[in-house]
């Protein structure tokens, strides 16, 4: 069941932050294990309280037909752009040319911008930087998401595509090193629990103040690493409520994150914090 009052709550709460907007039905939103109702409900309201900020949705399941027919009823709702992952189930047949196609069936069909969303650590299949090369010039792919936080790999992509599609980081604990290598953005899951100091690291940089970017990202490096491969979706729950935010339950078959992590996160936010 939806705990839509939370999920309002931690949009309120972003809201007075300095975030250019919000992805919702990404992969710590627990996108693959909604049903599409309930998907639609939370997509309504997002787009409701985040007037006058980007809200980008994420719509990739394993089919083209069902990728499209999503996307375009997020559009309906008022999303900005879709976050189209990578289908993965049938990894072997899932080559450069049959990727292409996909991506570029389901731009053909959106009535707003697509993002390519690359994460090998869910999917199993990277993303060749040739591939995103040949996306790069469809009028509706406007850039991607690169989760595998491969700094060379997303050197490669930044180099290989035009300046108008837009490389955005996955991956805080290399979200300096992005920015650096031409990167524009990152999308983060280290950002629903410390919003503060993501955006502040991001001004850092923005601003020329590489020392302070450092600084900030030595000590996200520890919080994002633990809210992400470490302790999962369960574990950045159990970050948000530390961080006052609203958290809540996993849906199984995920399993709740151990009571014994909360000291644990509560120092490593209060590093976080500290370095802004």
């Amino acid at each position: 069941m939806l705990d839509l009052q939370s999920f309002e709550t931690n949009l309120d709460r972003y809201a007075a932050e300095d975030l250019a907007g919000c992805l919702v039905l990404g992969s710590n939103g627990e996108a693959a294990v909604l049903e599409e109702a309930e998907k639609l409900v939370l997509v309504g309201a997002a787009r409701r309280l985040t007037a006058g900020r980007t809200l980008l949705v994420g719509t990739g399941l394993e089919s083209t037909q069902a990728t499209i027919a999503l996307t375009r009823k997020v559009a309906d709702l008022g999303a900005d752009a879709v976050l189209v992952l990578t289908p993965h189930y049938y990894k072997a047949q899932m080559t450069l040319d049959a990727l292409r196609c996909h991506f570029a069936a389901v731009a053909d069909a959106a009535p707003l911008p697509v993002l390519l969303y690359s994460v090998p650590a869910f999917t199993g299949l990277p993303f060749p930087a040739p591939l995103a090369a040949a996306l790069a010039g469809h009028p509706r792919i406007a850039g991607m998401k690169e989760s595998s936080g491969d700094i060379a790999l997303l050197g490669r992509i930044v180099a290989q595509v035009p300046a108008s599609f837009r490389v955005l980081c996955g991956s805080a604990p290399v979200i300096y090193p992005a920015l650096c290598v031409g990167a524009v953005g990152g999308v983060l899951a280290a950002a629903c629990c410390a919003p503060g100091p993501v955006a502040a690291l991001y001004r850092a940089f923005a601003s020329g103040d590489h020392e302070r970017a450092r600084r900030l990202q030595a000590a996200l490096t520890p919080l994002s690493t633990a809210v992400t491969s470490a302790h999962g979706v369960a574990g950045l729950k159990l970050a948000m409520d530390v961080a006052g935010l609203k958290g809540g339950h996993v849906r199984a078959p995920l399993r709740p994150a151990p009571a014994s992590l909360r000291e644990e996160l509560a120092g490593l936010l209060r590093e976080a914090q500290a370095a802004v």
